[in-house]
């Protein structure tokens, strides 16, 4: 009887445990690496030779700047990638050059295409400031024109507006950000409901403002509160209550008591009696000539 002695044998590379689960996981790592190695290729191609601008696309209608002025200041060329080009810097920067651009907007378009789209300010008011000077903005509110000695004639004067910051431009500021909330409201009214009617605002005084209406009527305003009530009421008022040759003062009171309107015949009339009675005080007061 021969004695029997165990051996231990190897299994085959493919049937050990575990082998399966390596080869997968090599794989697994294979397919990310190339995975990676292709969106870098990908990458770089987009940042050189794919995508590159081939065509600019104007939209909306340009009278002070040309489509050449536009690419100008934003630097903007044919061959430019559109990847490696910051559409927010570089419509701010075409905005800073070009002072008259109220707003621009750049849009890709693949392949090979960059839409602009260009809307030009125009002068909406006058502002007065630092005693004198004026200077000119646009309905956004951005600095326009500056270091004007006179007022320009047609534009909404607005005055007591209390401007910091004055420079080309830049949105227009108030030491009093109230007064700047009041003025936007108030122009977006005016754009609905008087286009141009309202000739100038006085906002020395929030709780006190004035304006004037038509080259004919001075309004007392009051406060800004319920602006957009107020406004409607006085339009009415004038529309449908006065004559379109009347002239003199409106006075709003409050939505209970409404307003009153004084007329430039009556104003002039309190104008002369309160002369005479000051006269009359001053002869009163004077001493009497003893001798």
């Amino acid at each position: 009887m021969k004695d029997v002695v165990k051996t231990n044998v190897k299994k085959p590379a493919a049937t050990r445990p575990g082998t399966k689960h390596r080869r997968r996981r090599n794989l697994s790592l294979y397919y990310l690496l190339m995975f990676i190695i292709c969106v870098l290729v990908l990458f770089i191609l987009s940042r050189t030779v794919l995508f590159n601008i081939n065509e600019y696309t104007f939209n909306g209608t340009l009278q002070r700047y040309t489509q050449d002025q536009i690419l100008e200041a934003g630097n903007l060329n044919i061959g430019k990638n559109m990847y490696n080009l910051n559409l927010d810097k570089t419509e701010e920067k075409i905005k800073k050059t070009l002072i008259y651009v109220e707003d621009v907007q750049l849009q890709r378009k693949l392949p090979d295409s960059l839409i602009v789209t260009v809307t030009e300010a125009t002068a909406y008011a006058c502002c007065e400031y630092d005693n004198g000077r004026y200077c000119i903005i646009s309905r956004g509110g951005r600095y326009l024109e500056t270091e004007q000695l006179q007022k320009r004639e047609g534009l909404i004067l607005v005055t007591g507006m209390e401007l910091t910051g004055v420079a080309l431009g830049e949105d227009f500021e108030s030491k009093d950000a109230n007064k700047e909330l009041i003025l936007l409201d108030f122009l977006n009214v005016i754009d609905e409901l008087c286009p141009d009617k309202i000739t100038y605002i006085d906002i020395t005084d929030r709780t006190n403002i004035k304006m004037g209406y038509d080259g004919r009527i001075d309004i007392e305003f009051g406060s800004s509160l319920d602006y957009e009530y107020k406004f409607r009421y006085i339009k009415t008022i004038i529309e449908e209550n006065l004559k379109e040759t009347d002239t003199g003062l409106l006075i709003y009171h409050s939505a209970q008591a409404g307003a009153s309107f004084i007329s430039s015949a009556d104003l002039d009339k309190m104008e002369s009696d309160l002369e005479a009675a000051n006269q009359t005080n001053n002869t009163d007061s004077q001493p009497a000539d003893t001798n």
